[in-house]
């Protein structure tokens, strides 16, 4: 079953969608270009399943993707989808380390989203720029700053202490 036969598959739930769909970006039998493809055909709701995939693989580093995830999941940060958002945030975060030079023009999405009514796309957010300024490259910049101004504008908890938690290490490589 390829992949739009599986997130078309109503009698698969979501989970299952998700495993399948991670089988098949781990077999190495699908370009990046082709998944761009496919996501272009797709409903906001089927691409967010694909794009949990992905972020299931790059938390749990079942794979070494290539920089130009990042490029493709930029589209999905500034989504009307809150599933596409808070995917793409995540898999930015979990890019970041390895990809450091890669980040510049994504930061400013997900700025942009660090003042989303929806909480699960402000937390995405939180998670992927929280995961960029304790790099050497970003702590000793003006975003050190922003993340600051939004840490403290922002009113909800679980959201702020990603930040806060982030900002005490960046601290330390500022110094």
């Amino acid at each position: 079953m390829n992949i739009v036969e599986l997130v078309n598959n109503k009698s698969l739930k979501a989970m299952e969608k998700r495993i399948q769909i991670i089988e098949i970006l781990l077999e190495d039998n699908l370009s990046l270009q082709e998944l761009i493809t496919i996501c272009d055909s797709l409903k906001d709701k089927q691409i967010a399943i694909i794009l949990e995939a992905i972020e299931e693989i790059t938390n749990k580093k079942m794979k070494q993707l290539d920089p130009a995830y990042i490029d493709f999941v930029e589209k999905y940060i500034l989504s009307d989808n809150n599933s596409c958002k808070r995917e793409a945030s995540r898999i930015v975060g979990n890019l970041a380390e390895q990809y450091p030079n890669k980040l510049d023009s994504v930061i400013q999405c997900l700025i942009k989203n660090t003042t989303d009514d929806s909480t699960v796309v402000r937390w995405g957010s939180a998670y992927a720029l929280s995961r960029i300024i304790v790099l050497t490259e970003y702590a000793n910049t003006d975003l050190y700053d922003q993340i600051s101004d939004i840490c403290e504008k922002e009113q909800n908890n679980g959201v702020k202490n990603q930040y806060v938690k982030a900002l005490k290490k960046a601290v330390k490589i500022r110094k």
